[in-house]
């Protein structure tokens, strides 16, 4: 299991609320609405001090409900989280399948069914399989939510990561990715969040690209550069 730090040392000359999210996964199969990036974490930090988040390369398929219609600052309730594997493409050509799980209509609520199927996931995917007893409209009223949570500690969830609306009768196959984005202002762990109408600036940290370990500084002029 790989384990991803990003320090931040608030040199900002102001106290700061740091919010730490992923970028959103790749989703095979198509996804009808948007798929959301949720807060993962948030930080209050003095002047002068430093946060820390960690992040491991541990993930769960969760199934839930937002609080109203999907939206900037809207909150995500977990239901149920399972945790996953992943699919491998092994060096002979062949496949190990990744997690299938199966989410069915529990009187009105979406669950992962008691009984796992056989792993059918791609490489680098798990798969959430929809049952055909709910429809499109169920969903979108009651703000049915699936996707992805993920870990801080390495020994459990911590809250979600990216979620949307699921679609019935699909095969949903997921594929994190290894991309965060850091900024600051007024969020909460856990709430959906949307990049593109965010008033700070958002730092882009891709770990395909970076050291497993990085540090952010949060500058006299209010920005966030990595530092070298």
């Amino acid at each position: 299991m790989n384990t991803y730090t990003i320090t931040v040392k608030n040199d900002s000359g102001n106290q700061q609320d740091y919010a730490l999210f992923n970028a959103a996964p790749t989703v095979i199969n198509g996804v009808q609405k948007q798929i959301w990036s949720n807060v993962f974490a948030t930080a209050n930090t003095p002047p002068a001090q430093t946060a820390e988040f960690t992040v491991y390369d541990q993930y769960f398929a969760i199934c839930g409900h937002s609080s109203g219609s999907p939206a900037g600052g809207v909150a995500v309730t977990v239901g149920q989280d399972l945790p996953v594997t992943l699919g491998v493409a092994n060096p002979d050509g062949t496949l190990t399948p990744g997690t299938t799980l199966t989410l069915e209509n529990s009187e009105g609520a979406p669950a992962f069914a008691a009984a796992i199927p056989s792993p059918q996931a791609l490489a680098n995917c798990f798969e959430i399989a929809t049952q055909g007893d709910f429809n499109s409209k169920i969903a979108t009223n009651d703000n049915w939510m699936i996707g992805l949570g993920g870990s801080s500690t390495g020994s459990g969830f911590t809250g979600p990561a990216a979620t949307f609306v699921p679609e019935p009768s699909v095969h949903y196959q997921i594929q994190p990715v290894n991309t965060y984005f850091l900024t600051f202002g007024d969020y909460k762990a856990g709430n959906l969040i949307d990049r593109t109408k965010m008033a700070n600036q958002v730092l882009l940290i891709d770990f395909d690209k970076l050291p497993n370990s990085v540090t952010v500084e949060h500058d006299a002029e209010g920005q966030l550069v990595i530092q070298k």
